[in-house]
């Protein structure tokens, strides 16, 4: 039981990092924090691809 227990709790952690990813992204808040001003890697973070949602 107790294995079940910490299974769910790391599951769940997993599940709510990877929901805050996808969140950052769709809102093009991802990347590496730091600002990109003067990033070099600029346009790798911000590309101009669009996700289609349904």
């Amino acid at each position: 039981m107790a294995t079940f227990i910490i299974g769910a709790i790391v599951f769940g952690l997993l599940f709510l990092a990877l929901w805050s990813m996808i969140k950052k992204s769709k809102d093009n808040k991802g990347g590496c924090g730091c600002g990109c001003s003067g990033c070099s890697s600029k346009k790798l973070c911000n590309s101009e691809i669009e996700l289609k949602h349904k």
